[in-house]
């Protein structure tokens, strides 16, 4: 009977795993460094490119402010409609209409 053991739990997994210290500042010069080492290659003028145009995005304050400020316009305006439409379709008599209509009360 011994190969049936119910009750014996497995054991755990080990890993080899040592925990190193990330620091993006550094990554970041690296990427910078190396990228600028070849410049005939067309990979990493693509990811010079690429790299640029996303830390322009990034920096760039007034940006980020003009689209925060139409993202909450929008919004905004948004609530506004629902709001009217919801108040125009309570106001009206034609909810009660319909009310009735479903429970059948002429």
């Amino acid at each position: 009977m011994s190969f049936l053991k119910f009750n014996k739990r497995p054991n755990h997994k080990r890993f080899d795993y040592i925990p190193r210290f990330y620091d993006p500042k550094k990554e970041e010069l690296d990427k910078i460094v190396d990228s600028y080492k070849d410049l005939d290659d067309t990979d990493s003028a693509k990811d010079r490119i690429r790299s640029g145009l996303r830390n322009k995005y990034r920096g760039d304050s007034s940006y980020k402010r003009s689209q925060e400020r139409s993202a909450n316009i929008r919004l905004i305006s948004i609530i506004f409609v629902l709001f009217l439409v919801t108040y125009l379709i309570l106001k009206s008599d034609t909810l009660n209409r319909m009310m009735e209509s479903f429970l059948g009360n002429n």
